[in-house]
């Protein structure tokens, strides 16, 4: 009886270390990267620019012409973003012919699933970080 109190008590102290380990480093780095999280272009050029101003102490014309390279480091960037999808496509399309109709039917809901869950938390942070 002693021995299973004992690694019950291990245990759970090893599960609210890990909890309390991962909740400090998310708030850590939402501290310390707060634009990891920006979702809108505006919102992270905005942040960007008022970073590099404050910072850099820009002139006027400094922050034209940098908010144009901001501006089309975003464009790159989603460019990348969108390029990376078509890629993931080719490759879940590529498993995919490894199933059967069943298998497919399966993984379509799966995906669906995952995408509708990725989609409402996308805008419930992009809705927190609007305000």
């Amino acid at each position: 009886m002693k021995t299973w109190k004992l690694v019950v008590g291990i245990a759970l102290l090893f599960i609210l270390g890990v909890l309390a380990g991962s909740l400090t480093t998310k708030f850590y780095l939402e501290h310390q990267y707060p634009y990891l999280r920006l979702r809108d272009p505006k919102a992270r050029k905005t942040f960007f620019m008022g970073k590099l101003s404050k910072e850099l102490d820009l002139t006027r014309e400094q922050k034209i012409k940098i908010g144009e390279v901001v501006e089309q480091i975003e464009a790159k960037r989603r460019e990348y973003s969108l390029q990376r999808q078509a890629d993931i496509d080719k490759l879940i399309d590529q498993m995919k012919r490894d199933l059967n109709d069943n298998q497919q039917r399966k993984f379509d809901a799966m995906r669906e699933k995952f995408k509708k869950r990725q989609r409402t938390r996308m805008e419930s942070e992009s809705g927190q970080y609007a305000k």
